[in-house]
């Protein structure tokens, strides 16, 4: 089974999700597909399996760890993603064939930037914004990659500093963040609610 989670992920980094199937998946652990699919019930099962643990990761239940500065963690994330592009990319064609998980996963993403934003003395409503620009960077073409990281830290730097000079608890505009009039999701969606 470890074998299979090593290849899938492999295979969906080098190849992404929608180009790979279950018998690309077994041919590259060495099986046949009748053997992947003793352990896997289809691609979305095994994708769960690979995704699970790399989100585990990434974004910590205890939100992000307090003995290190905001940006730090959010250069660590970006890296994450940086490497592991394709992989993340796996959560869109999720939406559909794994709804549960895709689900836990945002909101596991939201509550890690919340925690985030809050850690470091900002409004924590602006955790849909900042999730998108996190997960959006697995989207961006490897050559823009480097600036997005350091560009999206570089501007946000002296707002998560305390001494920094910029948005702070209370002083978003309320029109954008009003939680009855918009929602922004992590993939950068702004939808009005009913």
């Amino acid at each position: 089974m470890i074998a299979l989670r090593i290849a899938a992920a492999r295979q969906f980094e080098q190849f992404g999700y929608d180009q790979v199937g279950a018998a690309d998946i077994a041919n590259a652990a060495g099986l046949s597909r009748a053997g992947f699919y003793v352990y896997f019930r289809d691609k979305a099962h095994i994708a769960v399996s690979v995704l699970r643990p790399f989100v585990a990761v990434a974004f910590p239940t205890g939100g992000a760890p307090s003995n290190t500065a905001a940006t730090a963690n959010l250069e660590q994330l970006y890296g994450m993603i940086n490497d592991n592009r394709r992989l993340v990319q796996c959560l869109e064609p999720l939406r559909v064939e794994a709804p549960g998980f895709v689900g836990e996963v945002d909101a596991r993403i939201l509550r890690w930037h919340g925690d985030l934003l809050e850690g470091a003395g900002l409004d924590a409503r602006l955790a849909g914004l900042l999730s998108a620009m996190s997960i959006g960077l697995a989207w961006r073409p490897p050559a823009e990659q480097d600036w997005g990281v350091g560009g999206v830290t570089e501007l946000l730097s002296p707002l998560m500093s305390r001494k920094g000079e910029g948005l702070r608890r209370g002083l978003c505009p309320p029109a954008y963040l009003d939680p009855g009039q918009a929602d922004v999701s992590w993939r950068g969606q702004l939808s009005a609610r009913s």
